[in-house]
């Protein structure tokens, strides 16, 4: 059973059709976002409805959505659906949270987009065409009509921060025209200076903060591929152009800084009344102290999309602000109008939006294998970062342009990624270090022939320590090794203490009779053990269990225990259950990438004995401890503690409905140990007491 579900697609062939629609969207749609009028919601909603009717097609026989996609369904859906409820109960202004079914269309353009096949020429091509367009519209306004900033179809704001970004992602691209020909690395250069020149004529001063930050992450993506002396060319270079930008008049650069540094000056030194705190920048403090102030009356669901200027106005009556606070529908700060709008159950939801797309794309860049891979992750990571500092001076997300450009572009990255990765050849590497699997076995019969054909003619050695299996476990394993010993049953550590003293190779792998090795993570082995000397004595290995027909991706299952490691000086400890490995060096560790499938349960009855087994077994060994539990109390409170870590903090609850019965047998689980500790406390206090 393999765990690369997402390796099969709903569609096999993309449609030319299809094809000619995408690849004309993303040519089209940054050029025309901000000159043109419904070109940029035309291609939006034909997306949406092609996903739409592509995952009801094929929602029956659709392969179950990777971890990375459950993700970014969660992220993408949470803000919208939870800031639109809010509203629908506090507001009548329906209209003003709608803008974020944008964000929910993602996962059925993702959809549409992960199965046809998109070229990065049109990709890559149609930024560059964005930024060069949105300059030349700027230049004409500002130096020919004579406009007092640039601004397009839209505000000036909105122009400048779209423009600035275009350019940003085109530059995270050089690597890739330069694969094209080597005159095409001009091309991402001038589409950054388009870029920060058009958001330079829009006056777009609160994006401006965005890119110190951007350039950080630029930083640190080129840590390992350039030079000290070319990363330091490369700053001098960027400082320049800014540095042209803030000297000459014509940008009304330093116009736009000067007036903004005088604003602050003069606000600060201003009493409530003053106009001094009703200029663009003073507006915006009155408008976040007030947004403050309101959250603050209303923490959990705020008052609704709709509602800010109402109650805005209360604070000027009431003489608490200034009247400028009350000036705009929204506090022009993403993040407080999340705070006041819907509250923390907002704010944290858009939070979660930008921190797991945030990480998604770090892990891309940090693990690809593939440079086109990593440089369109780091496209992603410049849009994401772009938004979030964007956020601080204005409603980004409550602006019909911003957040279609950032679902457009969300959709597409993640989808041409996943088209990557499925074209990425397989690389196969010579191991310099030999490797033992080693296996513990009781009555396995059912499962322990896909588990030793997982590493078979994989492994240099595979031993089998049996402890008086009854069924057919034993001839089962001498199919896959003459390495097949029997022995009694002392106890989990010490079984696999002894597995591990008749391992004879370098490197050891552990493995329990339901696990399986899954061709990515025998991959990542071999790239481990092909290295001269490996970076790390021990390595853990993501599981992925499979309990009642659906593979687990969050709650308990998210962890990644310690299996592979060093033989030298490595020994497993004595614990009756949940042993552990013990490294020489315990800090030495790194978490493999691909996932060891863990059929834990073979059906429910199983998973109650089982549970019921390894409950009581902790509570003797907390008991040899003498660990307190905080007797029945304890029990019941560390249950439903392990209920809400597991199904809520840990995500559990978008494994479905295996989520929630994993989660209630861990918390049931945990309330049997600590309850049996309290009885066998309980009994030796009573025969101390008769003892003495």
């Amino acid at each position: 059973m393999a765990l690369n579900r997402d390796s099969v697609s709903y569609d096999n062939k993309s449609s030319c059709f299809q094809m000619s629609i995408v690849a004309i969207a993303l040519i089209v749609f940054p050029a025309s976002i901000l000159i043109f009028n419904n070109i940029n919601g035309l291609i939006s909603i034909y997306f949406f409805l092609a996903g739409s009717f592509l995952y009801l097609k094929n929602r029956k026989t659709a392969p179950q959505p990777s971890r990375d996609e459950t993700l970014l369904y969660f992220a993408a859906s949470l803000f919208c659906w939870v800031s639109i409820i809010i509203t629908y109960n506090l507001s009548d202004n329906f209209d003003s949270s709608s803008r974020f079914l944008y964000l929910f269309a993602i996962i059925p353009s993702y959809i549409f987009l992960k199965n046809t096949r998109i070229k990065l020429h049109f990709f890559w091509y149609g930024l560059t065409l964005g930024a060069f367009i949105t300059a030349g519209m700027a230049i004409y306004e500002v130096f020919i009509s004579h406009a007092d900033r640039a601004r397009g179809i839209t505000h000036p704001i909105i122009f400048g921060d779209l423009a600035l970004i275009m350019g940003v992602m085109t530059l995270a691209g050089a690597g890739w025209f330069r694969s094209q020909a080597k005159w095409q690395l001009l091309l991402p250069g001038l589409a950054l200076i388009c870029g920060v020149l058009a958001s330079a004529l829009a006056a777009a001063r609160g994006g401006w903060v965005a890119i110190p930050f951007l350039l950080l992450i630029f930083l640190w993506y080129i840590k390992d591929i350039f030079s000290f002396r070319q990363k330091i060319t490369l700053i001098t270079v960027f400082i320049l152009i800014l540095s042209a930008l803030y000297f000459t008049p014509q940008t009304r650069v330093s116009y736009q800084i000067d007036r903004t540094i005088d604003s602050i000056k003069l606000y600060i030194n201003s009493d409530i009344n003053s106009p001094h705190r009703s200029t663009s920048v003073g507006t915006r403090f009155e408008m976040w102290q007030a947004s403050i102030s309101i959250f603050q009356q209303h923490p959990l669901a705020g008052v609704g999309w709709g509602n800010y200027k109402k109650n805005a106005s209360l604070l000027v009556q009431q003489g608490l602000r200034n009247e400028s606070a009350a000036a705009f529908e929204h506090p022009h700060n993403q993040f407080l109008s999340a705070l006041v709008k819907g509250g923390l159950l907002s704010f944290f939801s858009l939070i979660l939006l930008f921190g797991i797309l945030s990480i998604y794309f770090i892990k891309k860049i940090s693990r690809g294998k593939n440079s086109d891979v990593r440089q369109l992750a780091l496209a992603g990571l410049v849009l994401v970062t772009g938004f979030v500092f964007f956020g601080q001076s204005e409603a980004i997300f409550e602006r019909t342009r911003p957040i279609s450009f950032f679902a457009f572009y969300i959709a597409v990255i993640m989808a041409i990624i996943y088209q990557q990765q499925r074209l990425t050849p397989k690389q196969t590497f010579n191991r310099k270090h030999s490797l033992s699997v080693t296996v513990i076995t009781k009555n396995e019969e059912d499962r322990l022939d896909a588990c030793l054909q997982s590493v078979h003619n994989w492994a240099d050695e595979i031993i089998v320590l049996d402890s008086g299996s009854t069924d057919d476990t034993v001839n089962i394993a001498k199919r896959y090794t003459d390495k097949v010993f029997e022995t009694d049953w002392p106890g989990y550590g010490i079984q696999k203490q002894r597995a591990l003293e008749k391992a004879s190779c370098e490197w050891v792998l552990s493995l329990d009779a339901d696990e399986r090795v899954t061709p990515e993570l025998r991959a990542d082995i071999d790239e481990v053990l092909s290295e001269e000397q490996p970076k790390h004595n021990g390595y853990h290995t993501p599981w992925a269990v499979m309990l009642y027909g659906h593979r687990m991706d969050f709650g308990r299952s998210a962890r990644a225990p310690l299996r592979l490691f060093k033989r030298e000086g490595s020994r497993f400890s004595d614990d009756q259950v949940h042993e552990r490995i013990i490294l020489p060096d315990s800090k030495s560790t790194r978490k493999l990438e691909g996932r060891l499938l863990h059929f834990t349960h073979r059906d429910f009855g199983h998973g109650l004995l089982k549970s019921r087994q390894y409950a009581w077994l902790g509570s003797q060994k907390y008991f040899q401890q003498n660990r307190w539990g905080g007797g029945l109390i304890g029990a019941t409170l560390r249950a439903f503690w392990t209920f809400f870590l597991i199904y809520f903090l840990r995500l559990g609850i978008l494994d479905g409905a295996a989520g929630f019965l994993s989660a209630a047998s861990y918390s049931q689980n945990s309330f049997n140990k600590y309850a049996g500790l309290w009885s066998l406390q309980r009994e030796a206090r009573r025969h101390k007491t008769i003892n003495n």
